[in-house]
């Protein structure tokens, strides 16, 4: 994964944020954890936590 999306997710705690896969897939939801190999969000459509692998992001979208 990209260390500017590392960063920007890592100083996003607690931001509501949309994050894309390279697999076409999409989440969007409240950002709980992260580390170096994952990233814990709550997901709005499931309601649940999803636990995303880092390197397959491909791209985020950080609200203010």
């Amino acid at each position: 994964m990209n260390e500017i999306i590392k960063k920007r997710i890592s100083e996003s705690l607690g931001k509501e944020i949309k994050i894309f896969l390279h697999n076409g897939f999409r989440f969007a939801g409240k950002v709980t954890g992260s580390d170096e190999k994952y990233i814990e969000i709550l997901d709005h459509v499931s309601n649940a936590y999803k636990i995303i692998d880092a390197n397959e992001i491909s791209n985020i979208e950080v609200e203010k």
